[in-house]
C-alpha cells in the first residue's frame, strides 16, 4: 500500500467507523488519503443520469467551478465516462479524456484556474444512475500521479465506495424531495445540447461540433468519424462560418450564451431563441456548403 503502512490504514478506517453518520467522516476520509498521497485540491459530486450532480463539497474557497453544475458537466470527460457506464474505479484524467484535452476550451475555462497539472478521481456506483465523482488534482505542470499512487487508489476503492454508498443512502431523502428543479434542469440543458446548432448545422456538421465542445481536436475526431483530418478542417471552416465564429473558443462562449437562452420547446435548437431565426433562414444555412 503505497505510503502507508496496513497498521496506519487500519487507524484510518476506525476514525471514519467512529464519525461514519457524521459529515466529519468525510473529513477523515480525506485526510487518510492525504496521508497515502499528496493532493491540492479536491472535489466531491454525486453524478446522475437524469438529474443534474449533487454536490458534496470542493476544496476551493473561491469556487471557480461553481458554474459546473449549470451546465458544463455536461462536457466534463468524467461525466461522460459515467454517463457511458465505465466500468468501477479510479481514472486519470489521461485516460478518459480527448488526447488534446488540454488544449480545448473546455479545459482552460474549468481546469486551468486550479492550475491543474493532473487529475485523478473515482467513478463507483452508489445505487441505479448515481455513481459518487471523487477526484484529486495536482497543481504543478509536471506533477503526475505515480502508477504506485493509482494502485493504492484502488487497492482502497471498497472502503471509499461503501463509503459513499452509505452517504448516499443518507442523503437521498432530502435530495430526492427537492429534486424536481435538477431533473428539469437536466433534461432541458441535456435535450439542449443535443439539438444545439440543428436548424443550421448538416447532421455530420452537428457529430463534429459535438465532439468540439467536448475537447476533441481535428486530428482525434478523424481517429473516431474514421474520416481524413482535412475534412474534419473543412467541416469546420463550414460549422464556423454558418455559426458566425471563428474559433473552438468562440463555439465554446456560442454555446453556453444559448444554454443561457432556453425557452419554449427545449427539443428546438436553443440558437432560434438566441438568434430569431425564421424557417426560411435555417433552411437556407443547412443548405451553405
Amino acid at each position: 500500500m503505497s505510503r502507508l503502512s496496513m497498521e496506519t490504514w487500519n487507524q484510518i478506517v476506525a476514525r471514519m467507523i467512529a464519525q461514519i453518520d457524521h459529515p466529519s467522516a468525510f473529513d477523515a476520509l480525506l485526510d487518510g488519503l492525504r496521508e497515502g498521497l499528496p493532493f491540492e485540491f479536491w472535489y466531491a459530486a454525486f453524478f446522475r443520469t437524469d438529474a443534474a450532480p449533487v454536490e458534496i463539497g470542493q476544496s476551493d474557497t473561491q469556487k471557480r467551478r461553481q458554474r459546473y453544475i449549470e451546465g458544463p458537466y455536461l462536457l466534463d470527460p468524467f461525466y461522460i465516462a459515467f454517463f457511458n457506464n465505465i466500468e468501477p474505479g479510479c481514472y486519470s484524467m489521461r485516460e478518459i479524456a480527448p488526447p488534446d484535452f488540454p488544449q480545448s476550451r473546455y479545459y482552460i475555462e474549468y481546469y486551468s484556474p486550479w492550475g491543474a497539472g493532473d487529475e485523478v478521481g473515482y467513478l463507483l456506483p452508489v445505487a441505479d444512475g448515481v455513481a459518487v465523482h471523487l477526484s484529486f488534482g495536482r497543481t504543478k505542470p509536471n506533477a503526475r500521479f505515480l502508477k504506485s499512487e493509482m494502485r493504492f487508489l484502488n487497492e482502497i476503492q471498497p472502503v471509499v465506495h461503501e463509503f459513499f454508498r452509505r452517504m448516499w443512502e443518507r442523503m437521498k431523502p432530502d435530495v430526492r424531495s427537492s429534486d424536481a428543479f435538477r431533473v428539469d434542469f437536466h433534461f432541458r440543458i441535456s435535450q439542449a445540447f443535443r439539438s444545439f446548432g440543428t436548424s443550421v448545422l448538416t447532421d455530420r456538421e452537428g457529430e463534429i461540433t459535438h465532439l468540439l465542445l467536448r475537447g476533441h481536436s481535428a486530428k482525434s475526431i478523424a481517429r473516431l468519424l474514421d474520416i481524413s483530418p482535412g475534412t474534419v478542417r473543412n467541416h469546420m471552416k463550414s460549422i464556423y462560418a454558418k455559426l458566425e465564429i471563428s474559433s473552438q473558443s468562440e463555439l465554446f462562449g456560442l454555446f453556453f450564451e444559448a444554454l443561457s437562452n432556453i425557452e419554449g420547446d427545449v427539443s428546438a435548437d436553443p440558437l432560434i431563441s438566441l438568434w430569431g431565426l425564421n424557417n426560411a433562414e435555417r433552411a437556407n444555412l443547412r443548405q451553405r456548403p
